[in-house]
C-alpha cells in the first residue's frame, strides 16, 4: 500500500512538473523517463493502462507513469469538484460532505472515478453522478451546454476544447450532449414549482425550422421574470395560443390574473376559453404594464435560433426552446434582477458555484429514482 502511494505521489509530480506527458493519440500516451533516457509508452489495452516501463513489467500493477497520466485526464474533474465542494452531498438522504467518505478509485480510459460512502445511510455512490457512461470528462459536457446557450456553435465550441484540454470529442457528440441533457434537465424543471405572480406577458415570434416558418411563443411571469413556455409550433391560431397558455397554467401550477399580449386575435380566444379573468391587449408603449418586458426576451433568444435553427424539424426545434427556456430561467444572471436569475427570484434555489453542475446531480437523482 506504500508502494502504490509513493507511485502516486510520483505521477502527480511528473504531472506538476509540465513537459514531460505528450498525448499521441487517445488511447496511448508517451511519458518521459525520470532519468532522462527517453519516453516510454502508456496504453489503453484490454480494460487498462499499461507501461512498457521496466517497473511495470516487474510488478504487473500501475506504475508513476500510469499514475501520471490517470492524474492529467482526471485534473478537469478535480478542478470542477474542487470549485464546487460543497455539492458532495449524499443523492439519497443529503448528508453534508463531512458525512462523506472516499472509499477507493476506479480507473478508466477517461482517467479516474472516485467512489464514495455515506456514513449516514451507508449508500455508495461515484462523483460522476449525472455523467454515468458518458466517454468524456464531465467539465468537457458542462462547458459544451454553457458555451451554446450563450451562442457558440458546436464546431467552434469543438475547436475550443480540442486547442484548450485537448478534448478529441466530435462536434455531432457534443450536440448529442447538448440534446441529452435539455432533456434531463427539461423534464426535472418541469416537475418544479415556481412561485409567481398574477400578471403574464405573452409574445410570439416566427423562426424558421428547417425552412418552414414556425412560431415560438413565449410567456413570462412579470414579477420574477420566469419563463413559463417557450413553445415551438407550425401556426398560431387560437389553438395554438390556447396551447402554450395551458402549458404556462402547467408551469405555474395557478392560474393568472393577468394576461398581457399585443393584438394578436388568437389570445382573445385562447384567454376566453381557459377563464382567466383579463387579458389587456396591445398596451401602449408608455403604459407601466406594457410588454417591453417579453419582447425584449424575444430579442435576447432570436440571434440564439439564428445561429442553430438549420435543425432537422420541429421535433429538434422544440429541443431548442426547451434549453433556451431552462438557460434563461436557471443560468444566465439577469441585471434587472440585481444579477441573480428568474428561478432564484421564484423561490427555487440552487447552491454550488456551478449551476450546471448543481441541477445536473439534482435531475440525475431524481430521474434515477423515478
Amino acid at each position: 500500500m506504500a508502494g502504490a502511494r509513493m507511485r502516486q505521489l510520483r505521477g502527480m509530480e511528473i504531472v506538476a512538473r509540465g513537459g514531460c506527458l505528450r498525448r499521441a493519440t487517445e488511447s496511448r500516451y508517451l511519458v518521459r523517463s525520470q532519468n532522462g533516457n527517453g519516453w516510454y509508452k502508456v496504453n489503453w489495452k484490454r480494460g487498462k493502462w499499461i507501461c512498457e516501463c521496466p517497473d511495470y513489467r516487474a510488478r504487473n500493477e500501475a506504475c508513476k507513469h500510469v499514475y501520471a497520466v490517470t492524474f492529467l485526464l482526471r485534473l478537469p474533474h478535480i478542478l470542477l469538484t474542487n470549485l464546487n465542494y460543497e455539492l458532495l452531498t449524499c443523492p439519497r438522504c443529503n448528508a453534508e460532505p463531512n458525512k462523506i467518505i472516499s472509499v477507493g478509485i476506479r480507473r478508466n480510459r477517461s482517467g479516474a472515478t472516485r467512489r464514495f460512502n455515506c456514513k449516514r445511510c451507508g449508500y455508495k455512490f461515484s462523483d460522476r453522478l449525472g455523467f454515468a457512461k458518458m466517454r468524456n470528462d464531465p467539465l468537457m459536457i458542462i462547458a459544451t451546454l454553457d458555451l451554446y446557450f450563450k451562442g457558440i456553435s458546436v464546431r467552434q465550441i469543438r475547436h475550443h476544447l480540442y486547442t484548450v484540454y485537448g478534448c478529441e470529442a466530435s462536434h455531432m457528440s457534443m450536440y448529442r450532449w447538448i440534446c441529452k441533457y435539455v432533456r434531463l434537465l427539461s423534464k426535472y424543471t418541469d416537475q418544479l414549482a415556481p412561485k409567481v405572480g398574477g400578471k403574464w406577458h405573452a409574445d410570439d415570434m416566427s423562426i424558421r425550422v428547417d425552412g418552414k416558418v414556425n412560431y415560438l411563443w413565449n410567456i413570462m411571469d412579470r414579477r420574477t421574470r420566469y419563463l413559463l413556455v417557450s413553445e415551438l409550433t407550425a401556426g398560431r391560431s387560437t389553438d395554438e395560443a390556447y396551447l402554450a397558455l395551458r402549458e404556462a397554467l402547467k408551469c405555474a401550477k395557478k392560474k393568472a390574473d393577468t394576461i398581457v399580449s399585443d393584438g394578436l386575435k388568437s389570445y382573445k380566444g385562447a384567454v376566453k376559453r381557459l377563464r382567466i379573468r383579463k387579458h389587456v391587449s396591445s398596451p401602449r408603449f408608455v403604459d407601466p404594464g406594457n410588454n417591453n418586458i417579453v419582447e425584449r426576451l424575444n430579442g435576447t433568444l432570436r440571434p440564439r435560433y439564428t445561429l442553430t435553427l438549420g435543425l432537422g424539424g420541429l421535433e429538434s426545434g422544440r429541443d431548442m426552446a426547451r434549453g433556451l427556456r431552462f438557460y434563461y430561467n436557471h443560468i444566465r444572471p439577469h441585471t434587472a434582477l440585481g444579477g441573480r436569475t428568474p428561478s432564484d427570484i421564484a423561490g427555487i434555489k440552487v447552491k454550488g458555484l456551478n449551476r450546471w453542475l448543481a441541477l445536473i446531480g439534482k435531475a440525475s437523482n431524481k430521474n434515477s429514482r423515478s
